[in-house]
């Protein structure tokens, strides 16, 4: 919803400085890409079709700005619609999350292996991070007493432990403290965070063996993306018996259901 509310603004700002362009007068618009909305800022494997935290300058004398214009609206009514239709759902109709909810709790009472209730969430979108910590760690929290952690390359680490540093290194050593040699780093913190919410800032190069539960609450367009993020846990030094993927697919009645609406509305 975050998203869709940031989206709308850019456009809605940009249509408005293209009807106020004078056509006497070179204006230049600057424009935060679309994707630096969408997926996490610190995706470190994008292509060049996602280039984030980048501005794009445009001069409106330039190019075919009426045309552009009225993709735009186009893009606007679209976005109203899709507003429109997720703007009362609330956590509680949330099936997904309630779905995943679900999947940590089996996953908690009922360990893979004996004594780990570790488990690790992918996401592609710092939005939906932030959502579903709010989400998870509360449940997590009031069901089991542990502690849920969240990382995006768009805001700092946060964590429902009681910690004076919530940076990376330490939120992911105190996530798995065997991988991450926490006895040799922080031999006298005992605290111990169960649940990890992350985007793709991390979803190399980070050892995180000591969890054997690993889902993918979004599919990255990139499927390499997906063998990146379980390789974080299916490594060289785990301890666990057996590890386990799993992934949330799209629901395909959701384009469908959208598109007869669309159609709808048109008519």
């Amino acid at each position: 919803m975050n998203t869709l509310k940031r989206i709308k603004e850019l456009i809605s700002t940009t249509i408005t400085t293209i009807d106020n362009f004078d056509l006497h007068k070179s204006q230049v618009i600057e424009l935060t890409e679309i994707n630096d909305t969408d997926f996490d800022s610190e995706d470190q494997n994008s292509d060049e079709l996602y280039s984030f935290g980048k501005k794009v300058k445009i001069d409106l004398a330039d190019m075919d700005y009426v045309s552009w214009r009225k993709d735009l609206a186009a893009d606007l009514d679209i976005l109203e619609l899709l507003t429109f239709m997720v703007e009362d759902i609330g956590p509680e109709d949330d099936c997904k999350l309630q779905e995943l909810l679900n999947e940590i709790k089996q996953k908690i009472e009922k360990p893979i292996n004996p004594g780990n209730k570790k488990v690790i969430v992918f996401t592609a979108f710092a939005d939906t991070a932030e959502y579903l910590y709010d989400n998870v760690s509360k449940f997590v929290k009031l069901n089991f007493g542990l502690d849920t952690a969240m990382i995006s390359g768009s805001v700092d680490g946060k964590t429902t432990a009681k910690l004076k540093r919530t940076d990376l290194n330490t939120v992911l050593t105190l996530f798995s403290p065997i991988s991450k040699d926490k006895e040799l780093l922080m031999p006298d913190d005992n605290t111990s965070i169960d649940v990890l919410i992350a985007t793709d800032c991390i979803s190399e190069g980070q050892n995180l063996q000591d969890c054997d539960y690993l889902i993918n609450y979004d599919i990255h367009w990139n499927p390499v993306r997906i063998i990146q993020r379980f390789g974080r846990i299916d490594r060289i030094g785990s301890r666990n018996r057996c590890i386990q993927l799993v992934n949330f697919w799209p629901d395909v009645t959701l384009m469908i259901t959208f598109s007869s609406r669309l159609k709808l509305r048109q008519e």
